[in-house]
């Protein structure tokens, strides 16, 4: 009976490694390790998570609107144009003589001087011996088209609510015409004084000396120095 029961242990021993070798080829190496035995995964490399990048606060710049305020440029400027009929009274002819003429005068309000320009002319008769060479015939006087054109610059003042004065000077060009052709350079002095009826509309009257001549001859001169008295209708732009 128990030999019985040792061969049926040696049996089912014997059967389940026939079994085990059937279904688990393993063998033993020399080494002493499973050569069939599946390999082990390799190791998960965990790679580093990097560190998020710090969130820069959007930085804001301060931006400074500076108006830009026009400065004035310091002149207010003002002209004014008159036409009227000036009156000469000249040292070498006998009559006086009355001519056409106008006169452009520019200023600022914040400076008290004004510049004036003028034009004057008219058609007359020299009876100086000096434009004798220019007689058509013995019997005739030479005659000639006179014109001014003088140059100021004028001190103004205030001298009433409506009125104002100037006085000041400059150079003159004196040409002259038909019998004999000349041009010739002088000088005045003069005052004036201008009444405002409106904002735009005024009258003038002016009074100064000229000193001018032009060349004839053998180096004779034709004088046209002359005292004159100038009312003119004014309009102030």
């Amino acid at each position: 009976m128990y030999t019985n029961n040792v061969s049926f242990k040696v049996s089912v021993a014997t059967l389940s490694l026939s079994l085990s070798l059937t279904f688990c080829p393993t063998f033993v190496s020399a080494d002493g390790m499973f050569e069939d035995r599946p390999k082990a995964r390799p190791a998960r490399v965990i790679a580093p998570v990097a560190a998020p990048a710090p969130v820069q606060e959007p930085s804001f710049v301060e931006v400074k609107t500076v108006q830009y305020v026009e400065e004035p440029c310091g002149c207010t400027g003002n002209m004014r144009l008159s036409g009227g009929v000036p009156v000469y009274f000249f040292e070498q002819e006998s009559a006086n003589r009355p001519a056409a003429g106008m006169a452009l005068d520019y200023w600022c309000d914040e400076m008290p001087i004004n510049f004036r320009v003028g034009v004057e002319g008219r058609h007359m008769w020299v009876g100086q011996g000096a434009a004798d060479y220019a007689r058509e015939t013995p019997e005739k006087t030479a005659r000639i088209t006179y014109i001014r054109i003088p140059f100021a610059v004028e001190y103004m003042t205030s001298l009433g609510e409506s009125t104002t004065g100037y006085i000041g000077g400059g150079p003159d060009i004196i040409n002259t015409a038909n019998d004999f052709s000349e041009t010739g350079v002088g000088m005045h002095l003069s005052g004036r004084l201008h009444y405002a009826f409106t904002n735009s509309l005024g009258v003038s009257l002016e009074a100064g000396y000229m000193w001018g001549s032009v060349d004839a001859q053998d180096g004779e001169h034709v004088d046209f120095n002359n005292a004159f008295v100038t009312p003119m209708l004014a309009y102030t732009f």
